[in-house]
């Protein structure tokens, strides 16, 4: 019996030391546990600045600056034993056997928050996208109608809808049609982008081109459409991208928004109750019906209760809450736009210092 006593206490305690190494197995727990939660957080905090601006209250993003994750197991195992016996072997002899474990389980995250405020507000809210990240997103394959319809407001003075608190103003059809002519010509592998390097007071910030030879009759006269709507010169080798109003028959000039103008457009697009309108709490917006008829048609809704798992995200305010239907790819993407806008707003701008560090004991 005491032999097999000690065969327990022993398995118990090589038990507990085979579980004192908890580093590798949160590996794959964290990464994806923050990785999720920092999304999620992202795209609530993106839909609470939309709401913000339909009620005229002002934008304010935190970032996270460093996530800083701690754990610490500690175990600890006691054996004793007391034998009883007399001069004369009796029953009264005894052997008394005491075994104790115990263990402790530490998380202690610790998260640095950043607001972005002065300069890092200007650059990263306020200031238009620059057009050459712009034409390099295009080239690595982001999608160009999405992204051109979501942050350009005119190409060679082709104009793109504008919204605004004064009303709302369509694309120019021949601008829409551009877009599209570009999204073939990248699909066709037509569309040819060679990014300078930045240069301070360089206008010039990237070369486009089209193929010469072996072109398949309908890209050609996707090619020959496309030169029309822009006034670009046919006999141009290239042109140059640059960023601002008019240009020339060498010369593919975008007006870009900033994140500040695409994010007031979307929030021309939120579903609010019809008295916040009237005793003026907010701004008037788009109706559903003009909203569908544009590039951008996404919506964002609104309810008294908790959408629950129906939304893609939701954040609660003023009593309400606000979400986008799980189902509604058309304004999914626009969000999913909207995290990556924040990597296209300053080419100055540092990478990212955050860190995730997890130390274990």
């Amino acid at each position: 019996m005491a032999k097999r006593c000690w065969l327990l206490v022993l398995g118990a305690a090589l038990l507990m030391a085979g579980c004192a190494s908890i580093g590798p197995g949160s590996v794959n727990r964290d990464r994806f546990d923050y990785n999720t939660a920092l999304s999620e957080s992202w795209k609530r905090q993106i839909l609470l600045n939309v709401v913000k601006l339909r009620y005229v209250e002002p934008l304010c993003f935190v970032d996270v600056g460093q996530i800083v994750a701690g754990y610490s197991l500690e175990t600890g195992v006691n054996v004793g034993a007391n034998r009883v016996f007399h001069d004369t072997p009796g029953p009264d002899d005894a052997v008394t056997l005491e075994a104790g474990g115990s263990g402790k389980y530490t998380d202690r995250p610790t998260i640095t928050y950043v607001p972005m405020t002065g300069s890092a507000f200007l650059r990263g809210v306020m200031l238009p996208i620059p057009a050459r990240n712009i034409m390099l997103n295009i080239q690595s394959g982001v999608s160009a109608d999405i992204i051109l319809s979501l942050t350009v407001g005119g190409i060679n003075g082709l104009r793109n809808e504008g919204v605004t608190t004064a009303g709302y103003r369509p694309a120019d059809a021949r601008f829409t049609r551009a877009v599209q002519l570009i999204r073939n010509l990248q699909l066709a592998g037509a569309l040819n982008i060679k990014a300078l390097r930045p240069v301070p007071g360089q206008e010039v910030v990237a070369h486009i081109s089209f193929p010469a030879r072996n072109v398949p009759a309908d890209t050609a006269a996707q090619i020959t459409e496309l030169r029309g709507l822009l006034g670009l010169d046919p006999s141009a080798e290239h042109y140059a991208l640059i960023q601002g109003p008019g240009s020339s028959g060498q010369e593919i000039a975008l007006q870009t928004y900033s994140l500040m103008q695409i994010l007031a457009s979307l929030s021309a697009r939120v579903d609010v109750p019809d008295d916040d309108v009237v005793s003026h709490r907010a701004v008037p917006g788009l109706s559903e019906e003009t909203s569908k008829q544009t590039s951008n048609g996404s919506r964002i809704r609104f309810s008294e209760s908790d959408p629950g798992e129906n939304a893609f995200v939701k954040v609660p305010f003023r009593g309400h809450w606000f979400w986008v239907d799980d189902h509604d790819l058309a304004t999914k993407r626009v969000f999913s736009f909207i995290l990556l806008a924040f990597t296209l707003l300053d080419d100055t701008k540092r990478d990212s210092v955050l860190q995730l560090t997890v130390p274990t004991q």
